[in-house]
């Protein structure tokens, strides 16, 4: 528990870590997402996923919560087959470095449970009330997204139309420059059916949205009105392209 604490004591410091899973990264993945802590995830050719995730020293406001997210990563790693930790910490105004991996005495907490949100349960809970039209389905399969691997966290399928298909993904703590980064990735992709939920209290810096972005604001829950609204304005649209 010592050395847990410690390498936890560290990432308060952080500026900003890499880390590397080799097997059994999706608990990691889930639990990085239901913290709200914001990274990029890719696919590296000898590790399963790396993640690069933004420290509490590179955010404005709401650093101390953040980096309490932070820190309860550190026992899932150990879950994982094997990992690689490295993170770049300032310690009294002298920069230094965090290597940590499966090697070291960091013991786990307790086992990862299944992804859950009490967010999320309340969104699937309320579109499946609403829109009888649609299917909703939790966790679909990662989307590639120039070089980076996206994690939605639902997948919307219209019943009468497959094609109809929208990915909805909730964002935890943020900052106008990581949305807008996401959001060029979304665009290289071509990837133009991923709905961006952005939760308003955990903005971590100044700064404007970039505009013409497809993100629905909230506040303690999903509107899944508004959910409905963009799916449904998009279909209009089209339609009016193909008739004209």
């Amino acid at each position: 528990m010592t050395n847990l604490s410690l390498a936890q004591g560290f990432v308060f410091r952080d500026v900003g870590l890499s880390v590397r899973l080799f097997g059994k990264a999706r608990p990691v993945v889930r639990h990085a997402k239901l913290k709200g802590l914001i990274c990029t995830i890719q696919r590296e050719d000898d590790a399963d996923l790396q993640l690069d995730i933004s420290g509490p020293l590179a955010l404005f406001r709401r650093t101390l919560v953040y980096g309490r997210s932070l820190a309860q990563l550190i026992p899932f790693l150990a879950w994982c087959d094997r990992f690689e930790l490295r993170a770049n910490c300032v310690l009294r105004d002298q920069a230094g470095a965090l290597h940590l991996s499966n090697r070291d005495p960091v013991f786990p907490g307790d086992p990862p449970k299944a992804y859950d949100s009490r967010l999320e349960r309340r969104f699937a809970r309320d579109f499946g009330k609403v829109a009888l039209d649609w299917m909703i389905i939790r966790e679909p399969e990662p989307v590639q997204a120039d070089g980076t691997l996206l994690f939605p966290d639902f997948a919307l399928i219209h019943r009468q139309n497959a094609k109809r298909k929208w990915l909805l993904e909730v964002v935890g703590f943020w900052t106008p420059q990581y949305v807008s980064e996401k959001l060029g990735r979304l665009r290289a992709a071509d990837l133009d059916n991923l709905i961006l939920c952005i939760d308003e209290e955990r903005d971590c810096a100044d700064g404007q949205m970039p505009r013409g972005a497809r993100v629905i604001r909230f506040k303690g829950k999903i509107d899944v009105r508004e959910v409905l609204r963009v799916v449904n304005s998009h279909a209009t649209t089209s339609s009016r392209i193909r008739e004209s």
